[in-house]
């Protein structure tokens, strides 16, 4: 997306009133004043009335354009970054607020909207209640898919066995070559308890799956067994694992192949005309991840186009809701797809993605932008939004998009799409899915550090979410065509209730995963007079080869095999129907009564401060994905870089003056960060004395005491998390992303050995060394970090009650750029601040 600065003559007052207005709200004035433009043309666009307007319009004829060419200003570290800062709508902040909002919040919320009306209740119930019960009952499944189907039941994810065969079809279809995959076999089968699974699946193939996995599992793991000759373990160990290696390597295959159409799309539209011929329809995805280079783009973009050249033949003209259609992921299109890469994407991304929705057009059949991680929704949606204002698109209701129910977020999603749809005058198709990311979700949180969770914690909450999102999508049918994707028996039965028996062509339907949800949904499609319920059903149907299926086929390994799964529970004889097809609403009041309130999180989730439990706080981070931190950080970073630093000589004296070097932005000549002047010999050794003066004072400070220090500076590092991220960037020429993680890491060590303080230590027990003198060179931003190198070995020796004192040689003159006093300055005043009497520097 092109950019220009268009320059705007202000009076002095006028822009400090834009000044104090945007202070007021954490925000920057280039931030206020886009927003105030953007808010202004989307009335102009609504054709709101404006009482300004004819006033304006009558005086502009007699206005000058006394506007001049903008005069070249002082460089103003930060402001290109607060010029990146997007502008928002109502429904669009509404969106970004609700990222990580507590789940006691979203839940309670949520339960009002979900509810059905008794008798609509009492109906779902006694229709998931015949679905579940007809799907129990059935045969079990011939031929292949019931090989995997009772391969998965037995050794479910909650099992030891299970991980390992989850982790074979993880790893097992990428190594290429025999040794590693032999390595691999040793280590996942040989430790399995594989004869507590013999015969207790009635199918023929698990059973003989666990004699030989057994078998195989004693045969890997030793060559000693009593009952063998020596001679006979050889011969076995020679050709075993050659041997177990193919028949893994085939069940692994067959799994994948389970959930694959075909390998090519010309096979899978072959291999769907028989599920089509009964009623059912397809939405086609070429498989495959991110892409990671220019060439992975390229490849996934033809093949792209040869699918849709493809399904537009064999549509043959049915049109986007009875024909078949597609579905593209928008990180196989671009490496760079995320929010640090906004333009690259919209110049470069956004002319791909055109360019596939014309040629779907041309064809009429149905394109569906699909749903990804957490931090790519909102750009996603800038994307979405492009599109639909599109000249050439206008008029054409084959454009889709995916939701997810588990993020918080969804609600106000549907909101923004509704009005999306109004604005552009269009019908949208929306999928509504579960989600697939939620085990990844987590733990990105856990890792960054960040104030919680985009998803919910707990399942039963997203049943709760998507009941009230369908409610909201079936509430606009001539804005919305919804596509619930469901393989739950009292989601499908509770929408089929709140849609009502009126159904017309292109009201609705349902979606299911190839291999996963076909028997569920032969309730489904077909004839009242044939017992089914005359709705119809699209399989997302995978199209690739099996070295493409990898991260696809352990996606459905996951919800295949988690306990929460409906797929996995009907399954299982021994679970009560009636508990299947609970209410999930219900279900969330019971929790509640049981807990003290709604909506608390799953016990066994903490939120990521609390990741490592109550004796150490997770340092915090920042989500640079979510654009109410950007605009926060942007105003920080503004104001911060107003100050120039200076780094002195830290003595408990004043210092005299002396020659001050200016410390440069290595990435920007003209960026000034501060000046420094190095300590003379004296000040050296009155550094050192002072610290052996001091030492007694210190080495007798309880632990409970130092470990409060520690504490408190994490705490006021954690603080000054923009100020210290603004220098890291400046002074060292990090990346934003880099300088959160030099600070946090800072952090992190503080917290660590305050615990190994606070737990561990005794003045009796643990002897001080006395002062410590630390010297380092100045270092180039290639060779060390900054932020980190003084928190490692300071907190260190503070436990040990030892003094440090630190010096710095000069280093030669042409690396003087390269200093980082700035940011040691900031950190050191962060220990005094916090109590720590460290020796001067």
């Amino acid at each position: 997306m092109g950019t220009t600065t268009m320059g705007v003559k202000l009076d002095d007052a006028t822009r400090e009133r834009i000044k104090s207005a945007a202070s007021r709200i954490d925000r920057t004035p280039h931030w206020l004043i886009k927003q105030a433009i953007f808010n202004y043309l989307e009335k102009l666009e609504n054709d709101e009335t404006l009482p300004e307007l004819p006033a304006l319009l009558s005086g502009a004829a007699n206005e000058s354009d006394d506007a001049s060419e903008p005069t070249e200003e002082p460089y103003q570290p930060f402001l290109e970054f607060a010029e990146q800062i997007l502008p928002q709508s109502v429904s669009r902040a509404a969106i970004t607020a609700a990222w990580r909002r507590p789940e006691t919040d979203a839940v309670p919320m949520l339960l009002e909207q979900a509810r059905l009306p008794q008798p609509l209740g009492e109906q779902a119930h006694k229709l998931a209640y015949q679905l579940a019960e007809k799907l129990r009952n059935q045969k079990t499944a011939s031929g292949r898919a019931g090989m995997v189907q009772s391969l998965l039941q037995e050794f479910s994810l909650s099992s030891q066995e299970g991980v390992a065969l989850m982790c074979l079809a993880e790893a097992l279809l990428r190594i290429p070559d025999k040794a590693t995959r032999d390595a691999l076999i040793r280590d996942k089968i040989s430790n399995g308890n594989w004869q507590s699974h013999i015969g207790r699946s009635p199918s023929l193939f698990v059973n003989a799956a666990t004699w030989g996995l057994l078998f195989t599992g004693k045969l890997v793991s030793t060559h000693n067994e009593t009952s063998l000759s020596r001679s006979l373990n050889r011969i076995i160990g020679k050709s075993g694992e050659p041997l177990i290696r193919k028949g893994v390597d085939m069940a692994m295959r067959l799994m994948g192949e389970q959930f694959v159409t075909g390998e090519t799309i010309a096979e899978a539209l072959a291999n769907a005309r028989k599920l089509e011929e009964k009623g059912f329809r397809y939405s086609y995805d070429m498989l495959g991840e991110a892409a990671l280079t220019a060439a992975d783009a390229q490849a996934y973009m033809v093949s792209y186009q040869q699918a849709i050249h493809a399904i537009g033949k064999a549509s043959n003209g049915r049109g986007i809701y009875e024909g078949p259609g597609i579905s593209i992921k928008l990180s196989a299109l671009h490496p760079r797809y995320s929010r640090a890469q906004y333009d690259r994407v919209m110049e470069e991304l956004y002319p791909r993605l055109k360019s596939l929705t014309l040629l779907a057009r041309q064809y009429d059949i149905g394109i569906n932008i699909d749903a990804e991680e957490a931090d790519r929704l909102e750009i996603s949606l800038d994307l979405l939004e492009k599109l639909c204002f599109e000249p050439e698109l206008a008029g054409w209701n084959g454009i889709g998009f995916v939701i997810q129910a588990y993020q918080k977020r969804c609600p106000f999603v549907i909101d923004y799409l509704i009005d999306l749809a109004t604005r552009s005058r269009r019908r949208l198709m929306i999928r509504l899915v579960k989600g697939a990311y939620w085990d990844s979700e987590i733990k990105r949180a856990q890792m960054e550090g960040l104030e919680g969770y985009p998803v919910y914690t707990r399942k039963v909450y997203t049943d709760v979410s998507y009941l009230a999102c369908a409610k909201k999508l079936l509430a606009v049918p001539n804005l919305i065509y919804p596509q619930f994707a469901t393989h739950n028996a009292h989601t499908l039965a509770a929408i089929y209730q709140l849609a009502g028996q009126n159904y017309y062509p292109g009201q609705y339907e349902f979606q299911c995963l190839h291999g996963m949800g076909e028997p569920l949904y032969e309730q489904v499609v077909g004839k009242v007079a044939d017992g089914k319920l005359n709705r119809p059903c699209r399989i997302y149907a995978p199209v690739g080869t099996h070295e493409t299926l990898l991260a696809y086929l352990v996606r459905r390994l996951l919800e295949n095999g988690a306990n929460t799964s409906f797929v996995n529970r009907i399954a299982d004889n021994t679970l009560p129907l009636d508990e299947l097809v609970a209410d999930p609403v219900s279900a969330v009041e019971k929790l509640a009564q049981q807990e003290g309130q709604a909506g608390l999180p799953h016990p066994k989730i903490p939120l990521p401060r609390d990741l490592y439990g109550s004796g150490r706080s997770n340092s915090a981070g920042l989500d640079l994905a979510n654009e109410h931190r950007l605009a926060s950080l942007s105003s920080s970073l503004l104001n911060s870089a107003l100050h120039k630093w200076q780094a002195l000589p830290m003595l408990e004296q004043p210092v005299a003056e002396g020659e001050m070097q200016p410390v440069v932005n290595p990435a920007e000549p003209k960026d000034i960060v501060g000046y420094v002047r190095e300590a003379s010999d004296a000040e050296v050794q009155q550094a050192l004395t002072s610290a052996i003066n001091n030492a007694p004072i210190w080495f007798a400070t309880p632990p409970q005491e130092r470990a409060a220090i520690l504490e408190r500076a994490a705490v006021l590092m954690e603080s000054q998390m923009p100020t210290l991220m603004g220098i890291l960037v400046r002074e060292a020429g990090k990346t934003f992303s880099n300088a959160i993680a030099e600070v946090r890491e800072a952090v992190d060590f503080l917290h660590y050995y305050a615990g190994q303080v606070r737990d561990d230590f005794d003045n009796e027990t643990h002897r001080p060394l006395g002062p410590v003198v630390c010297i380092s060179r100045g270092t180039s931003r290639w060779r060390s970090s900054p932020a980190r190198l003084p928190p490692r070995w300071r907190p260190a020796t503070a436990c040990w009650r030892n003094l440090p004192s630190r010096r710095r040689l000069s280093p030669p003159r042409a690396w003087r750029f390269c200093w980082k006093p700035a940011c040691r300055r900031a950190l050191f005043n962060c220990c005094r601040v916090a109590g720590r009497p460290w020796a001067p520097r």
